[in-house]
């Protein structure tokens, strides 16, 4: 193969939505366009998604497909192979850089995951404080939606939303989705769905929901209303007792003793 044929085949080019790989969850964000590169041991692609707000950058699920069982290391792109994207910290930071320019991200240290396995994620505000999270997961063919040896999936999640929060953000992680239309394609690297529980529909097997885990901002817990602590009741102040009135007492008829006698007023 030439070296030009090797550009060709790596170049990005634009495909229909419905060829997508990844998906958000219904009810959210739209499939605004994908942009899609080929190689030799699988398909990179970029899902656009709908974007509001003023950070910089565009939201858009980044999947890799991996079709190859011997897989290269490292990152990026060499030759006509691609390299799955690392996830150390250095790696992370510098996709976040670039993918949400100017925006302080925080990485999460809580573990979550999602119907695919464990994920990790990082959530920070952009221009005007809306919300911003950058999710990350590695699905590898070990996973029971894989065939047996067919390679790995790598996935990125950006997306920013004014009057978003963190809860919402990782909604679109949790709930996302890849496009089972691919089987009719012939090529299609994960599996069929696991079937259901045996005790599905049966009675006796009583099935709970299982509700989403809350997970709060630092943002979002300052403005929680918090109950005001009671008050002691009031208490009447003490008053001094009121005086008793004097006694009606008539006059004497003699000077009092002690103070001299006042004669009086000479008759008319």
């Amino acid at each position: 193969m030439s070296g030009s044929e090797l550009v060709a085949a790596s170049r990005a080019v634009s495909v229909d939505v419905g060829r997508a790989l990844a998906l958000p969850p219904p009810g959210s964000l739209a499939v605004t366009g994908v942009t899609q590169r080929s190689y030799d041991n699988g398909v990179s692609q970029v899902v656009s998604l709908a974007t509001r707000g003023r950070t910089p950058g565009e939201n858009a699920i980044y999947v890799d497909f991996f079709t190859a069982a011997d897989l290269p290391d490292g990152a990026g792109v060499e030759g006509n192979l691609l390299k799955e994207p690392g996830l150390d910290d250095l790696a992370l930071a510098r996709e976040m850089e670039e993918r949400l320019p100017g925006v302080a991200m925080s990485p999460s240290a809580l573990f979550v995951q999602n119907r695919y396995g464990p994920f990790g994620y990082a959530f920070g505000h952009g221009a005007g404080g809306e919300a911003c999270l950058y999710a990350w997961q590695r699905i590898a063919s070990g996973d029971s939606i894989f065939r047996p040896r067919s390679g790995l999936i790598s996935v990125r999640l950006r997306a920013c939303e004014p009057g978003g929060s963190e809860v919402s953000l990782l909604r679109l992680a949790y709930d996302y989705g890849f496009n089972a239309s691919l089987r009719r394609t012939g090529w299609n690297p994960i599996g069929d769905a696991p079937a259901p529980q045996p005790g599905l529909g049966k009675a006796g097997v009583p099935i709970y929901p299982v509700p989403l885990p809350s997970v709060t901002s630092e943002h979002e817990a300052g403005s929680v209303a918090r109950p005001r602590p009671a008050r002691a009741p009031r208490t009447e102040r003490s008053r001094p007792p009121a005086a008793e009135p004097l006694p009606d007492k008539p006059l004497p008829d003699k000077p009092l003793e002690g103070y001299p006698a006042v004669p009086p007023p000479p008759a008319p």
